[in-house]
């Protein structure tokens, strides 16, 4: 279990995610991602947290900026 956390870890960095941005996108505390990333929960890293860096990894940059401002609107507007 310990492998895929770090797995996961080594994923969102390579790709260029950081926490703090994945936190937005996911609408989650900071500290809540670090904690799924560093295996806080037995249940492993959540299948949310896992898609999210795979959809970042896939994306160009242009598509990368438009899902954070799209997210970031949407949590302005309250939806």
């Amino acid at each position: 279990m310990a492998m895929e956390y770090k797995q996961w870890q080594r994923r969102e960095k390579a790709a260029g995610l950081s926490q703090k941005v994945l936190a937005k996108l996911l609408g989650h505390a900071e500290i809540t991602v670090s904690r799924q990333l560093r295996g806080h929960w037995e249940s492993g890293v959540p299948q949310h947290v896992k898609s999210a860096i795979i959809a970042w990894e896939l994306m160009n940059d242009e598509q990368r900026s438009e899902w954070v401002e799209r997210v970031a609107a949407e949590a302005e507007s309250g939806g």
